[in-house]
């Protein structure tokens, strides 16, 4: 039975509670939310005693006794026939999977958990392989509560004869040697244990897991990571879906102290892939919503036979925006119609530094293929356990390898670009904007703002990007005709009315100053006559992927250290350089680089009045 589980990678109370929650969600009834409670406490006194009555001869000799409940309601209980050679065709199995069997009936199907392989992890959380189990389901007679305690050891022989190691505790039966207490018996025994979560007017069930394996003061962190582990996992479940609230409600306590979970949809880390669900159903739903920039939302689709796999939608954005991350994340969470994440796969990350995040929902028609292709612990597609022979091509490989190559001819298509290591957030940002600015005239873009009093807004950094035109010129690249004048992406200089040009070089590098601190340096150069003396200003403007560029302030802190002439290296502090006719036509503008931010520059002109 402990072998059931086979091998798995991640922490195992993370998988105590894939396993439980997926039990529970797939006994859903469908008609109200699933309440899904974790509680984790110290038996009183009389608890422990009416354990003891309960469990003779089960290892209770501790003196703070702890326990870790699992309860679930909104569900339909353990229900159907309490011995396995008496559960008909269409009956219920839920009892006899996890009381009686092991394994998995071909029944049971794959819609999620199943008890078979999920209830090893009861019996691997407890330090004395011992639980107690309290279920009230609905028969055809009515409500029936059951109650009925389990522990699972080692082989062993008695008396010359060999025993499986399983053990029952509640009513002794001679045909199949215990039975589970039931009626108002069970519900006493079960409010005298602390099994107070289900209420008498609901279906669902409760289990005690005897003495935890963890050190008794530590049983407050793993619930506390039991319960971070439930809103990254089930988060599609718990937000609410379109006209529908949400399909599940989690609580996890520690010594009646209640641990606040984050909102999903507003959480720095779940919040762009409840987005990115939003759009996926929204596909499946045949009614797509408009999904803004810089989202992309994509129908994932196989061949032999060419059908739809699934729906993958997924955006970048700066990866502080997801938490304290050593390196920005590029993750895809997969998902079935279960709801319940199966995995947040790794992609190829972003050539630009930039965090991913995004989701795949398989096909619904597919799902029991993508269900066979997971292990006994849910938590991955393995393709060759979804073989079938209806498919030429095995549709989950297909969709992982698509889902693959999309970012990694991303990353290939962008190859020159900066690494993570190696480069500030300007210049990650800069190649981004500038992507879009390639096949337009300069400064065109709507998200590159046009200020006043002849500024010259510099788009961060792309090979050809070049400055927007001073208000009341004409569009750079054009002719006052409108005339093109010259091949695309050359010729773009903004002209000022007295013939001065500013050619702004926007691949921007990464600078140190004086003190070591991190600076970032935009080139200039100047071709004309300025005619009457000029004041040159930068202007220091904030700029986020996902937003329009603003100016610095006191929130995010960006300064201009000062000009340099490029030809003389003397140095003008400050934003402001007055040119003259005799003044250089190279320079250079260095500007201070938060490490949180990525940072572009405004340059305006104004004449230089007399004196």
């Amino acid at each position: 039975m402990r072998r059931t589980l086979g091998t798995y990678s991640m922490d195992f109370w993370e998988l105590f509670l894939r396993e439980t929650l997926q039990n529970s969600w797939d006994a859903a009834t469908g008609d109200r939310p699933v309440h899904f409670c974790i509680d984790g406490w110290r038996l009183t006194t009389a608890q422990l005693q009416n354990l003891r009555l309960l469990l003779p001869g089960a290892d209770l000799d501790a003196p703070e006794l702890r326990v870790l409940t699992v309860t679930d309601t909104g569900t339909r209980g353990l229900g159907g026939p309490t011995r396995a050679d008496r559960v008909g065709e269409d009956d219920p199995r839920d009892f006899v999977d996890l009381v009686r069997n092991v394994g998995r009936h071909p029944d049971k199907g794959f819609a999620g958990g199943t008890y078979g392989y999920g209830k090893a992890v009861l019996f691997e959380a407890s330090n004395i392989g011992t639980v107690v189990m309290f279920t009230r389901v609905r028969t055809t007679t009515g409500v029936q509560c059951r109650l009925i305690g389990m522990s699972l050891t080692d082989p062993y022989r008695a008396e010359r004869r060999q025993y499986t190691g399983r053990h029952w505790w509640g009513v002794p039966d001679n045909a199949v040697g215990v039975e589970p207490v039931t009626g108002p018996t069970a519900e006493r025994m079960a409010r005298a244990l602390g099994l107070t979560r289900l209420p008498e007017d609901s279906t669902g069930t409760s289990i005690m897991v005897i003495a935890p394996r963890t050190e008794q003061e530590r049983l407050a962190e793993v619930i506390a990571v039991m319960a971070d582990t439930a809103t990254r996992y089930a988060w599609a479940n718990v937000v609410a879906q379109g006209n529908h609230g949400p399909g599940l409600r989690l609580q996890f306590t520690s010594d009646g102290s209640r641990i606040d979970l984050p909102d999903p949809g507003t959480d720095a880390r779940l919040r762009y892939f409840v987005e990115a669900h939003r759009y996926c159903r929204a596909v499946f739903q045949g009614a797509a919503e408009d999904h803004p920039w810089p989202w992309t939302v994509q129908e994932i689709v196989g061949s032999r036979p060419e059908q739809r796999l699934g729906v993958l939608a997924w955006r970048t954005y700066r990866a502080g925006d997801s938490g304290n991350h050593a390196r920005p994340p590029a993750e895809i969470a997969l998902l079935r119609r279960p709801g319940l994440v199966v995995e947040y796969r790794t992609v190829a990350a972003d050539p630009f530094g930039h965090a991913i995040s995004g989701v795949f929902i398989a096909d619904p028609e597919l799902d029991e293929d993508f269900a066979r292709a997971e292990p006994p612990t849910h938590d991955r597609w393995q393709p060759r356990l979804a073989q079938r022979q209806r498919y030429a091509r095995n549709p989950v490989s297909q969709a992982l390898q698509r889902i693959d190559r999309i970012f990694k001819e991303r990353r290939a298509g962008n190859g020159t670009a900066p690494t993570t290591e190696a480069v500030t957030g300007v210049s990650r940002l800069a190649n981004v904007l500038g992507a879009l600015l390639d096949s337009q005239a300069g400064g065109t873009d709507s998200r590159i703002p046009v200020g006043q009093a002849n500024p010259v807004p510099h788009p961060p950094s792309n090979a050809s990007g070049t400055p927007a035109p001073p208000a009341g010129t004409p569009t750079p690249g054009t002719g006052s005709n409108g005339q093109q004048q010259g091949p695309p992406g050359q010729g773009r200089r903004p002209r000022s009315a007295r013939g001065l040009t500013l050619n702004f070089h926007p691949r921007a590098r990464p600078a140190l100053l004086a003190d070591g601190s991190r600076a970032v340096e935009f080139d200039i150069d100047l071709t004309g006559n300025p005619g009457a003396p000029l004041t040159l200003t930068a202007q220091p403007l904030v700029a986020v992927a996902d937003g329009t560029p603003e100016p610095a302030d006191e929130t995010t802190p960006v300064n201009v250290v000062h000009w340099r002439d490029r030809d003389s290296g003397i140095l003008t502090p400050g934003p402001r350089l007055t040119l003259t006719a005799e003044t250089s036509e190279h320079w250079t503008v260095t500007l201070t680089q938060p490490a949180d931010a990525a940072v572009t520059v405004r340059v305006s002109q104004e004449e230089v009045g007399p004196q």
